[in-house]
């Protein structure tokens, strides 16, 4: 007799009696020895029901969702056992089986997708009389329980898997492509698919979910074959592997072998990293090898390409090119390998933000959680970078190492020498390159050096620059540092950038600087504190500056070097750079109206640039002093700061300055005389500077 089909029936405590009704329905099922029935129920003493649970998924083949309010509330039933049956059912182990019991609102979920029972997903709650609907449900499922055990019996079936077929990996977030290889595979004709996308996004990961899949395991039963490539450099290295994944035994005539096996009935291949022969030194012979392949009447074809490169001789489906993970997703991945005691948590938010979305590193990272914390984790990472992205045993394996993932890529035959320099600069520019900036960064071949990372997957091209993720940066940063003429050509192009449009900001053409400065701030950052590290830092520390202004007007303050600039200009005892970088925290501050830290940051640039001589540091100080004042209402402190910046602007004799003190002083005037004094003073001094822009602001705000 054939061995019974294990149910499992996932429902919260509060829907216990629903429950029981349906065991009930399901019993002569049962006692027929065509189902083996499990619950929370059937816990033995002593035994840990989450801990059970999980063993029993593991073991179903049918898994059954109670789904009510109390369902989706529950983060066990919800979060844990629903989410691992699903992940089951898109590696092709389990059929999920949704029953509505109460009135709820669950079509977003999903398993809100699958077909529910009683057909149409009336509750059964609200059925006039409970036992139909109830008879409608075990109806279902007794056809369900002879599907699986159809399929068991078939070649290819459950009881007979695939030789060699390596099990499914965990695979969230890729429904929607996974379905789509699935429905390419089984149609007519057969399909031919390519999966694009960089390193550690999770192609083999899918292409084993589609492998898998039920639909799929029915259509081609044992016929169903991996093979990985990342290890045949050419064709005929190419063909000896795809012989061994057949399970045919090495001869003179292995190729000819393989191919008949294969136009023996229908069956699918997936080619797992077809980049590394393709990319070789053979590139007509691999191509020759897969129209053989392509002409087999009934093979379908599933071939994973790092990066954007399309094999020719092979008319294949629209590409599914592969993006890295949104948030919930990547949260997910993480928690079913570290514990759903993580989820939401601060420290784990940080984390997979450095991760952007990459499901390779995002799992390895997750594995360094076992008897670590998160917090530890996240220290761990600030040393150690990527070198935490390693599981034991790892090092040459691409996927338990992040490291061995990326050096197929960056030692790809497509990576040429300018690509191999484009990507140590770009490793440094958190920001990424603007295309129009490449042949100015690389002079000669920039951009065909950008183009050979898009191709291998290191890099991307996205809103008109060149960008590369943050894990494959961090890698790249530690192991290739650039060449000292391109690190000297990139330090030279954003430093110039940033001390001739940085102080534009406020005045004429101030728009067009920022909008050129604002896409480089990060980048900006990099270069500008790599420049601070320098003997001699003076050059480095005035460009920190030149950036006020543009933090002042856009907005940009919070990733600017200047605090770093103060510490090294007070480190190396350089007073006039210290109060340089101390006024223009405070200008910052001040344009945002956190007034104590501004008058804070100018009190503290006011004796240094009394002790260096500079009579402007110290007269622009002290007007700021005054605006703060008078923001806070006190004209008369106001005035008497005014006052002590004007004579100190007339002593060097500084014209704009001197009609901007005259203005504000007119704005704190104590009578209508001395306001018209002043207004004609400030009118006065700027029109020998032929300041007409500001002779029309002075009219704007004192009209005659």
């Amino acid at each position: 007799m054939p061995k019974p089909v294990r149910l499992f029936i996932s429902s919260a405590p509060e829907d216990a009696a629903l429950r029981a009704e349906v065991e009930v329905h399901l019993r002569p099922i049962e006692r027929s020895g065509l189902i083996e029935v499990w619950h929370d129920d059937r816990i033995a003493a002593g035994g840990e029901p989450a801990a059970e649970a999980r063993a029993q998924i593991e073991a179903a083949e049918v898994v059954v969702l109670l789904v009510s309010p109390a369902f989706l509330a529950s983060d066990r039933h919800f979060d844990e056992e629903a989410a691992r049956a699903l992940a089951r059912r898109a590696a092709g182990e389990v059929v999920v089986v949704p029953v509505p019991v109460r009135p709820c609102d669950w079509g977003w979920t999903e398993f809100g997708k699958l077909a529910p029972l009683p057909e149409g997903g009336r509750p059964v709650e609200g059925w006039p009389v409970r036992g139909e609907a109830w008879t409608e449900v075990v109806r279902g499922l007794r056809a369900v329980v002879e599907r699986v055990m159809s399929r068991r019996a078939a070649p290819g079936g459950r009881s007979a898997l695939a030789a060699g077929l390596p099990p499914a990996e965990l695979c969230i977030g890729r429904g929607l492509e996974v379905e789509a290889i699935v429905a390419a595979l089984v149609g007519k004709p057969p399909g031919r698919v390519l999966l694009l996308g960089a390193a550690g996004v999770g192609k083999s990961t899918i292409s084993l979910a589609v492998l898998h899949r039920p639909e799929v395991v029915a259509r081609f039963g044992e016929r169903r074959f991996f093979a990985r490539l990342d290890a045949a450099p050419d064709a005929e290295s190419a063909a000896v592997a795809l012989a061994g994944a057949l399970r045919i035994a090495s001869g003179p005539d292995l190729w000819q072998q393989a191919m008949s096996f294969l136009a023996a009935g229908p069956a699918v291949l997936v080619l797992d990293n077809l980049e590394t022969p393709w990319d070789g030194d053979d590139q007509p012979g691999t191509e020759a090898l897969l129209a053989e392949l392509a002409a087999v009447p009934d093979l379908s074809l599933v071939a994973s390409v790092r990066g954007a490169g399309r094999p020719g001789r092979v008319t294949w489906n629209s590409p599914i090119e592969l993006r890295p993970l949104r948030r919930p997703e990547a949260e997910a991945v993480f928690c079913a390998i570290a514990g759903e005691e993580h989820r939401s948590k601060p420290a784990l938010s940080a984390l997979l933000s450095l991760m952007e979305g990459i499901p390779l590193a995002i799992a390895l990272l997750a594995h360094a959680t076992h008897g670590n914390d998160l917090i530890n984790l996240k220290d761990e990472w600030e040393a150690r970078r990527t070198a935490v992205l390693e599981r034991d045993g790892g090092a040459r394996n691409r996927l338990r190492s992040w490291k061995a993932s990326l050096e197929l890529s960056i030692g790809s035959p497509r990576m040429t020498a300018g690509a191999r320099r484009l990507l140590s600069v770009l490793a440094m520019l958190p920001d990424g390159i603007a295309q129009r900036d490449l042949a100015v960064l690389l002079p000669g071949i920039g951009p065909a050096a950008a183009r050979a990372l898009a191709q291998v997957g290191l890099a991307y091209f996205e809103g008109g620059r060149l960008k590369m993720l943050s894990p494959v940066r961090e890698y790249v940063a530690a192991e290739y540092p650039p060449v000292v003429e391109d690190l000297g050509r990139a330090m030279e192009h954003y430093g110039e950038l940033t001390c001739t449009l940085g102080p534009v900001p406020g005045s004429r053409g101030g728009t067009e600087a920022a909008a050129r400065l604002a896409p480089e701030t990060a980048n900006l950052d990099s270069v500008i504190r790599r420049g601070l590290t320098e003997v001699e830092p003076g050059r480095w520390i005035d460009t920190a500056t030149a950036l006020t202004n543009f933090a002042r007007f856009s907005g940009h303050a919070a990733s600017l070097p200047l605090g770093r600039a103060l510490e090294v200009a007070q480190r190396t005892g350089d007073g006039r750079r210290e109060a340089l970088c101390a006024q223009s925290l405070g200008d910052i501050a001040l344009a945002r109206s956190q007034h104590d830290e501004a008058r804070a940051r100018y009190e503290e640039a006011l004796p240094l640039y009394r002790q260096v001589g500079s009579v402007r540091g110290e007269a622009d100080c002290i007007r700021r002093l005054g605006e703060i004042a008078r923001a806070h209402g006190n004209a008369s402190a106001a005035r008497a700061r005014y006052e002590e910046a004007l004579a100190l602007y007339q002593r060097i004799p500084e014209p704009c300055s001197i009609g901007r003190t005259h203005h504000h002083l007119a704005a704190v005037a104590p009578d209508a005389v001395t306001q018209h004094q002043h207004v004609e003073a400030a009118r006065s001094a700027w029109q020998r500077i032929d300041r007409i822009d500001l002779i029309a602001r002075l009219d704007q705000d004192f009209p005659s």
